[in-house]
């Protein structure tokens, strides 16, 4: 008797080749749905899509309020502190945004997950879609601070490529986890804003990690092993200082890398139970 291909018993755990082939043949929902969330966002709203461009720059200017102008970090060594914040703000706003709309993917997506088959992947890779193009709009408002306060472009600028790349990746390695987390414990998307804060201060977005920490060479060994911090780093060195580091660059690389095949491989092992709750 012939066998139709596309069909299989469900519940059948499929190897991993099977896999990614399923997610190659539904790269078209993988795309088209972020997208068509992106153009609904905002419509109602008077600015419409240019939020997309006014949220970061908002962001960067309260953070720059309260830091440079109030608590006065400008004074305290940083040179040019505006360009300095909207680079870590930016980069590290990327992440915060992928893990919050990661984390909820699954379960805010549940009747979907229970009536057709799919490989479940292809919500964080929604997901991770959705990120790139909103952290675009972001790196657009971050290039015209830079450019206002006195940064000139130079050739590292086309690193910009491969950075969001690479971000993107170690991104999608952390909305795997949480993803499958969040399935697991709801609780987690209760928690997951406090965490997500602390880990904020702690990856030298407002204050760099030498100066804080001069005098504690411990604390700053340890800080900097903080991954977030060294994408950070390779974003700020190559749009800001015009500098170009390949051990931060191999460092970003692995922990980018890592992320993604350990949280892939954590996501997959409970493929047949996120359609069960």
């Amino acid at each position: 008797m012939a066998r139709w291909p596309s069909l299989r018993h469900i519940g059948r755990r499929v190897t991993l080749r099977e896999y990614l082939v399923d997610l190659w043949r539904w790269r078209n929902f993988i795309v088209t749905v972020p997208m068509n969330e992106l153009r609904a966002q905002n419509q109602d709203t008077l600015l419409g899509q240019l939020w997309h461009l006014i949220n970061p720059l908002l962001l960067a200017f309260i953070y720059y309020v309260i830091f440079g102008l109030i608590l006065g970090i400008s004074r305290g060594g940083v040179e040019n502190y505006p360009a300095f914040l909207i680079v870590g703000v930016i980069v590290f706003n990327y992440t915060r945004t992928s893990l919050r709309s990661g984390a909820k993917t699954i379960v805010t997506n549940r009747k979907l997950v229970q009536t057709m088959c799919f490989p479940r992947a292809v919500l964080p890779l929604s997901t991770m879609i959705e990120g790139i193009v909103s952290h675009t709009f972001a790196i657009v408002v971050m290039w015209l601070v830079l450019l206002a306060t006195g940064v000139r472009p130079t050739a590292l600028w086309l690193l910009i490529v491969p950075y969001l790349l690479l971000h993107a990746v170690f991104n999608l390695g952390l909305v795997f986890f949480v993803a499958r987390f969040t399935f697991h414990f709801r609780d987690t998307q209760q928690f997951l804003p406090y965490a997500l804060r602390i880990w904020f201060y702690v990856s030298g977005v407002l204050i760099p990690i030498e100066a804080r920490f001069v005098a504690m060479p411990t604390a700053r060994a340890i800080l900097r092993a903080n991954p977030i911090y060294v994408i950070i780093e390779i974003a700020r060195d190559a749009f800001l200082y015009n500098t170009f580091d390949p051990t931060k660059w191999r460092t970003a690389s692995a922990w980018a890398v890592g992320l993604l095949v350990a949280g892939f491989l954590y996501f997959r092992r409970a493929e047949n139970e996120y359609g069960l709750v």
